[in-house]
């Protein structure tokens, strides 16, 4: 998981209720005009909600959540207004956050707020490092928190920003929030002609913000302030950074988008692009959703946690959350079932995962001994184990449909992808559409092999069992996996066997084994032995499907390229120029990616949907950089070309190999 710190803002209570902050000394507003302050400053300081008025997207940006007081008041403002655009996003950064009751305490000072302050509540997340994005209003009003040390985190945001609120404890008492390097940051982040506001007019800050950039203006403070400042910046600042990490063009609002796939990938994607103001539709196949690989009866969503707190610990701790959310807005549609024991069956696993507990917050997992194992899942005569309360069991069938909705799905199999002009023309579907999104597992490679995509076939067979009395009832992990009883009643799963399968296309991968079943039951037995050995249980059925796979254990979102000309372009990376030598990133118009999201789609779908929504809509991306460029599509060509020619022709594999 995400090892970063973050800390306490050590909150103390005024005599009339004001919320201040013990690390800084200051209040975080004025009790009686904290909301007149804020519209005065900001609101107002930047023009809103005028200047919103007639475009589809904006987005506003701030340094210092606090107590939300600013978001509420935007969204009030987004709310009343019969002209506002048609998506809001909101990113603001802070590095000390309430807690939830804090956070209520606080904000019951504004009553008028109180339907939208509950809103918020029910999706306030963990205080963990990290982007978390919050969706309200069907996804038309966006909220992402940036949890984190002011510059590090606007390092990381991918966005253009419209308006700008610096609303940061005084420069006085927090002069980290108001370095020349953060005013440089937010110019680097800023739209042309975005406005800024602040309640301060320090000298300081106005002259670092206008070697940025800015035009500024000091302009009567509220109440009795003297000043507060507004700044307009008439030009963005030049592109800088990875020129390949540079974003394709918005698609136009609207836009229709055929999603190839219905697995998981393909009904999250089609369900975010709609969401995000997109005419979306699936295309698979089966005619269905959640067949293949989605289709199992009963799977297991857990965080994959990891000791070292990088990229992949970071953003596999981030996509489960996101999935928990994104659950909880489906509401009774989807039975989720929590609780999952990782189980220690050897003394090298419990050194494994007591380590892994104590690193982890207790959302996501802490150690159990044997007797607290046993009354959590009832598996008696354990080491122990982490629990994880927060994981658990779903329906993977049930979630692509709820996930789908009603968009409209066609049955038809896609054996190629013709541009048209500017739009794209799917053989097999009939179908021309603005824009293509290849959700289709394994296949994916064979669909765009212009982009050497590296995605390779696994396949995995789970195993039906008779349920009775001596397994345990909860869903424990061990390697393989049992799912809990309440799950699937009278039956259940055992998994899952995973082979390299190479060509997807190559029949039989759906077609389950005796050898098989017999390996699932032999990992079962040698982690988790029971009073009956494990073979001697009758099985009721079986199902297999492939997994798409990829070497570095990340999915891949965003969008395609032609490997050819990327080579062209970015041939020299061996020798470590600097970036400003490279030209921008040359993206196929209208063509992107959801795959290789191997055994874990159920985790990651959910946050590589709302990545790929940002994308198309050029709304700010919920991943924060580095995140962003583990996932992207063309990293393995980026990792080719940063090696010498001679090594590049010793290590790259043919299309078939990497298959």
């Amino acid at each position: 998981m995400d090892t970063r710190e973050l800390s306490s803002p050590a909150l103390k209570w005024a005599g009339d209720g004001t919320p201040c902050s013990g690390t800084f000394d200051d209040v975080y507003f004025i009790i009686g005009h904290g909301l007149a302050e804020s519209r005065y400053v900001f609101l107002e300081g930047t023009g809103l909600p005028q200047a919103w008025q007639g475009r589809d997207r904006w987005t506003v940006a701030e340094t210092g959540f606090g107590t939300g007081l600013n978001f509420l008041l935007t969204w009030q403002a987004w709310r009343e207004d019969p002209q506002r655009c048609g998506h809001l996003s909101y990113c603001s950064v802070e590095g000390f956050p309430l807690r939830r009751e804090d956070l209520r305490r606080a904000l019951a000072l504004f009553p008028e707020l109180s339907p939208l302050v509950e809103e918020l509540l029910r999706h306030w997340p963990a205080p963990v490092p990290g982007i978390h994005t919050l969706s309200f209003e069907g996804g038309r009003v966006r909220l992402l928190l940036l949890f984190g040390p002011v510059l590090p985190m606007l390092s990381g945001l991918m966005a253009r920003v419209d308006s700008w609120f610096l609303d940061g404890f005084s420069p006085a008492k927090n002069p980290d929030m108001w370095s020349a390097a953060v005013l440089r940051r937010v110019a680097a982040l800023s739209a042309p002609g975005a406005r800024l506001a602040s309640f301060t007019a320090v000298t300081q800050v106005r002259q670092d913000l206008q070697a940025a950039g800015f035009v500024t203006e000091r302009r009567k403070g509220f109440r009795y302030k003297k000043h507060c400042l507004t700044a307009v910046l008439p030009q963005a600042p030049e592109p800088s950074g990875a020129p390949w990490l540079r974003l394709p063009p918005a698609l136009a609002p609207g836009a229709r988008i055929a999603v190839i796939g219905a697995g998981v990938a393909g009904c999250a994607a089609a369900r975010a692009l709609r969401r995000a103001g997109f005419d979306p539709v699936l295309v698979d196949r089966h005619g269905q959703e959640g067949r293949e690989g989605s289709g199992n009866p009963c799977g297991l969503l857990k965080p994959r946690v990891t000791l070292d707190g990088g990229v992949h610990s970071r953003f596999y701790g981030a996509s489960f959350r996101h999935m928990k959310r994104l659950l909880g807005d489906l509401g009774e549609a989807v039975a989720f079932f929590p609780g999952i024991l990782t189980v220690a069956a050897e003394e090298q696993e419990e050194e494994h995962l007591r380590a892994l507990a104590a690193t982890l917050p207790e959302d996501i997992g802490y150690w159990v001994d044997g007797p607290e194992a046993g009354a959590l899942t009832g598996l008696k005569g354990s080491r122990g184990g982490l629990w994880m309360p927060d994981a658990g069991a779903m329906h993977p069938p049930a979630v692509c449909s709820a996930l789908r909705g009603e968009i409209p799905l066609i049955e038809a199999d896609v054996t190629a992808l013709t541009a048209e002009g500017s739009r794209w023309h799917l053989t097999g579907a009939d179908l021309t559409v603005d824009a293509v999104v290849l959700a289709a597992g394994a296949v994916t490679p064979l669909l765009w092999p212009q982009a050497d995509l590296p995605i390779r076939s696994n396949r995995g067979q789970i195993t039906l069992i008779a349920d009775s009395a001596d397994l345990p009832g909860g869903a424990l992990s061990f390697g393989g996996y049992l799912s809990p009883r309440a799950a699937l009643p009278g039956q259940r799963v055992v998994g899952a066997t995973y082979d390299r399968w190479g060509d997807p296309q190559r029949p039989g991968w759906d077609q389950p084994t005796a050898a098989d079943d017999a390996r699932n039951m032999e990992v079962a037995e040698d982690k988790v032995p029971l009073s009956t050995p494990w073979a001697e249980r009758p099985v009721i059925a079986s199902r297999s499907s492939l997994r798409a796979t990829i070497a570095d254990h990340m999915p891949m979102t965003g969008p395609l390229f032609d490997a050819a000309r990327w080579r062209e372009l970015y041939d020299g990376l061996h020798h470590g120029w600097p970036h400003s030598r490279y030209p921008a990133a040359d993206w196929v118009p209208g063509l992107y990616v959801l795959g290789a999201l191997g055994s874990r789609g159920f985790q990651t779908a959910a946050l590589m949907a709302e990545t790929l929504a940002a994308l198309c809509s050029g709304s700010p991306l919920p991943l924060e950089e580095d995140l962003f460029a583990a996932v992207l599509p063309s990293r393995f060509v980026l990792k080719e070309m940063k090696q010498p020619p001679q090594r590049r022709a010793r290590q790259k594999p043919s299309a078939t190999e990497a298959r």
